[in-house]
């Protein structure tokens, strides 16, 4: 029963490890903007990420969003809200911007 026990921790630590979202190589380029400088900025839609799981829970939410933004051919993120999801996770929300 103990070598069970000990598996099934093993196994969760493992996963927990391997959740973590990191940045592609685009995605570390984006840029933040404000509200008065996104309308000079083409609109490439809404990017949404939640994790409900893990110990970054933040950072890896704003990596997931920043690497869609990236996927979409965008180079900067209007940060919409970023906030507590469900009982204990983080949903971070933007707009995916193409600016000059």
């Amino acid at each position: 029963m103990k070598y069970f026990a000990a598996l099934v921790s093993f196994g969760l630590t493992l996963s927990m490890i391997g959740c973590a979202t990191g940045l592609e190589p685009a995605a570390e380029k984006i840029r933040m903007m404000s509200a008065d400088q996104k309308g000079a900025c083409e609109s490439l839609g809404v990017v949404t990420a939640d994790q409900q799981l893990g110990p970054y829970k933040a950072k890896n939410s704003m990596n997931q969003v920043l690497n869609e933004v990236a996927r979409r051919g965008g180079n900067a993120i209007y940060l919409v809200s970023q906030g507590q999801s469900g009982f204990d996770g983080v949903s971070v929300t933007g707009e995916a911007l193409r600016c000059k």
